[in-house]
């Protein structure tokens, strides 16, 4: 299992409200109602992030960060390189995303977890 994550910053001029509008709304309703792309696609996950005050250390900074789920870097590849992930979900992310500001592509091969079933390894 590959579990990519992307840590987000908004689009200048955009307010946390529009973001999440976009990004949810119509940004991840593409990811789940499309058969290209769910063939790839085994989970999805939008985490919304606001800035706990109440926390002794500094906000980490992003708007929110995702999970995307693949049973292979192969998968995940083979999805990106689709067109309808080139000609609408691509630059669907220009609209919203700060992307200069935004990291992608930080793998996490999941060890453990607290509930749930545990996963699977090959090690």
């Amino acid at each position: 299992m590959l579990i990519t994550l992307g840590f987000y910053k908004r689009k200048p001029g955009l307010s946390v409200e529009e973001f999440r509008h976009i990004w949810s709304v119509e940004y991840g309703t593409l990811y789940r109602t499309r058969p290209e792309i769910t063939k790839y696609l085994r989970r999805y996950v939008q985490h919304r992030l606001s800035p706990q005050t109440d926390w002794p250390s500094q906000f980490v900074g992003f708007d929110g960060f995702s999970e995307a789920w693949f049973d292979s870097a192969e998968d995940r590849k083979a999805m990106q390189a689709l067109p309808f992930y080139k000609e609408v979900l691509a630059p669907k992310m220009a609209e919203f995303l700060d992307l200069e500001n935004s990291k992608f592509a930080a793998y996490d091969d999941q060890v453990y977890q607290v509930g749930g079933e545990p996963p699977l390894h090959s090690d």
